[in-house]
């Protein structure tokens, strides 16, 4: 009987285990995706859908870069690193943004620290973006 039990012990164990590493990945794997739908959103300009990303409570600032920024075009984004904190339920990325204001034409590159949290809004848990869409002078 204790044999039996000690069994049973190790396969829930063993589940477990194997249910905590596949929520990991599956938490870093929607990072992965929110991160690159952002990117996208961004490099093609749709800064409106890109807002939906952000935090309910940087809502309202966010949607004024975005006005901000109607004058702004982006040549090319890219992604230069991510770092992945996942005892937090956080991380971040380095972003190059090539762009250029229709009042200048002149191209110009930032560089975006953006930071996102693992974050449950409205009874759902999703990546959401706690750093504001940068400045493009």
């Amino acid at each position: 009987m204790v044999k039996e039990d000690n069994m049973r012990i190790s396969v829930l164990l063993a589940f477990i285990i194997t249910l905590v590493a596949c929520s990991a990945q599956s938490m870093r794997g929607n990072f992965e995706m929110s991160i690159n739908q952002y990117s996208e959103l961004v490099r093609k300009h749709n800064l409106d859908a890109a807002s939906l990303f952000t935090t309910e409570a940087l809502a309202e600032e966010f949607r004024a870069r975005v006005k901000a920024a109607k004058n702004m075009r982006v040549v090319d984004y890219r992604i230069v690193g991510t770092k992945y904190y996942e005892e937090k339920g956080e991380a971040e990325a380095q972003v190059e943004i090539d762009y250029y204001t229709l009042a200048t034409y002149r191209l110009k590159t930032l560089v975006d620290v953006q930071k996102w949290a693992y974050l449950d809004e409205g009874g759902k848990k999703q990546w959401r973006l706690t750093s504001l869409l940068p400045e493009f002078r």
